[in-house]
């Protein structure tokens, strides 16, 4: 009995043990202070923040102008260093929230960035008739004069003398020209940093807007509204939806023929490259009718889908997704889940954007919304290439941008994007540079693609590092150079997917992909007028019934 004692009493000294080695999970700070840090208002201003835990972790925030290093780690004291990776020049202190996560903790921390440089406008917008005159743009700013400089885009907008200042308080002299146009139209001046450019991070942006002849019409006759015009039907395949649509046209713009011929050439702009253009038997094509209270877009208009440019340098357009689902739907029968719907504002203004989705990653559709404008006109070139890279790259195909402006692609970003890649998307870049496991590798060694600029070439994804695209330039990256040959195969695949029902081989897409299949009208030289566009939008929600 004694000796079944002795057993008992050391299973529970060894139980007791256990149970003590099991710690509690914690996330400890080596100060309590330290739930909060503030970093300086210049660039690569940097602190360090300590903390210790049980646990493995991972860390993420939420600000576009912070870097964290590193984003993962193990048990034990760690270390992490918080960069600015840019001047804060908002006119205060700016906020964001450090995210330390665990399996089973979350622990938030908040930075905070010193207000630095700035400059303050008087008014962000000014409106101006289409008479034109002098206009007087005021701001307030500490910086002396050399520490800045303004640029103005539009050439109605003229500078006319000096820009007169007193202690903090300054005006920029500017005369309008007269505006004969039907259309109202905007100019911007950008305030950035002395040395930087016009492409500089802005300190402020001013908005011009000016009046054209139509601005005060508005439309009576909504009776063409949601009428569907049936472009293409597909001869091949089971027909894979294609909707066009205009904002800001109003009721007399669709009378004349104007809304029908800017939708006519972009539906012939959509198959002006490759493969597309040889593969457009497989689309079903529409054009639906949107009438517009106002002509032109923009926020002071009333328009069918809200369409908004961010303007200042920035390509962004937004718009009123669900009122683009809405008209997408007025074709009968349509397979939304399956449909392109490219969105034509009417504004000559350099933008685009595309949204794409909609679902999660086990049930992800391929819906997708493109915005972009007439640029430069009806029959410029950079409207062709910018809706192909827009509509047909990101919105259909599911490319990424081959282009770079920023520093280093984070973790978390490349573990999104490799996620999106296990479904047949983001198939023209890369987060290594290895010739055997690169995407494209089977081109690096094809002899057929040998007189191609295939290739492991670093920037892709809007970043500098961290990322690679296949060629050194293409119409993913400068517009110019149509799609380079991975992106092909991607269109390639994407278009017998949906149209066949079934999965391309690498042999089949190379034996379509001949030297005369490749040969089109392609831009050679970047338009003067470039500047890469904002990163599609990653919607994240499934569509709505």
């Amino acid at each position: 009995m004694m000796k079944i004692k002795q057993i008992l009493s050391s299973l529970l000294f060894v139980w007791l043990a256990v149970s003590c080695a099991e710690e509690t999970p914690y996330i400890d700070m080596d100060q309590t202070e330290q739930a909060e840090v503030t970093l300086g208002s210049t660039e690569s201003s940097s602190e360090t923040f300590t903390f210790s835990t049980n646990q493995t972790w991972s860390a993420s925030d939420d600000a576009d102008w912070l870097t964290v290093s590193p984003t993962s780690g193990g048990e034990g004291n760690n270390t992490l260093t918080l960069t600015a990776e840019k001047e804060n020049r908002t006119g205060k202190a700016r906020t964001a929230t450090l995210t330390l996560t665990t399996a089973t903790l979350e622990q938030e921390i908040q930075i905070t960035q010193e207000a630095g440089r700035y400059i303050q406008l008087e008014e962000d917008t000014i409106r101006v008739s289409r008479e034109g005159g002098d206009i007087q743009v005021y701001f307030t700013t500490e910086m002396i004069e050399d520490e800045y400089a303004i640029y103005r885009t539009g050439r109605w907008l003229t500078q006319e003398g000096q820009s007169t200042r007193s202690t903090y308080t300054a005006y920029v002299p500017l005369t309008v020209l007269p505006n004969t146009g039907e259309q109202s139209r905007m100019a911007y001046l950008i305030f950035t940093a002395a040395g930087e450019g016009a492409d500089g991070d802005p300190f402020a942006t001013a908005v011009i807007v000016q009046e054209g002849l139509l601005s005060s019409y508005e439309s009576t006759d909504y009776s063409a509204d949601k009428t569907v015009r049936v472009l293409q039907e597909a001869t091949r395949g089971t027909g894979i939806p294609i909707v066009l649509m205009g904002d800001g046209f109003i009721d007399t713009e669709i009378a004349d023929g104007t809304y029908d011929e800017v939708m006519d050439q972009a539906y012939a702009n959509l198959f002006s490259e490759e493969p597309i253009s040889s593969l457009r038997d497989y689309f079903d094509v529409y054009a639906v009718t949107a009438v517009s209270r106002n002509s032109g877009v923009g926020t002071w208009y009333d328009t069918v889908f809200s369409t908004w440019l961010e303007g200042g340098g920035s390509s962004l357009i937004e718009g009123d997704n669900e009122a683009v689902r809405e008209y997408v739907q007025c074709v009968e029968g349509i397979d939304i889940d399956n449909t392109l719907a490219v969105v034509i504002p009417n504004t000559t203004d350099y933008a685009g954007t595309t949204y794409f989705g909609y679902g999660t990653i086990d049930n992800m559709t391929e819906f997708a919304i493109a915005y972009c404008p007439i640029i430069n006109g009806i029959s410029s070139e950079l409207f062709r290439t910018v809706l192909c890279h827009e509509a047909i790259g990101h919105g259909f195909g599911k490319l990424n941008d081959e282009y770079a402006y920023e520093g280093t692609m984070p973790s978390n970003e490349i573990e999104e994007a490799q996620t999106m890649q296990t479904i047949g998307w983001y198939q023209n870049v890369d987060f290594t540079d290895d010739t055997n496991t690169v995407l494209w590798s089977a081109f690096l060694s094809d002899s057929r693609y040998a007189n191609e600029d295939v290739g492991i070439y670093e920037g892709a994804c809007t970043y500098s590092h961290g990322a690679y695209r296949p060629s050194d330039e293409s119409i993913m990256n400068s517009n110019i150079l149509g799609f380079n040959a991975p992106s092909r195969q991607a269109l390639y695949n994407k278009v017998m997917k949906l149209g066949e029902g079934r999965e391309a081989t690498y042999e089949e897409f190379v034996s379509f992909d001949s030297p005369e299949t490749q040969t089109t009208t392609r831009a050679t030289t970047i338009s003067a007028d470039f500047r890469p566009f904002h990163a599609p939008q990653f919607v994240n929600r499934p569509l709505k019934p």
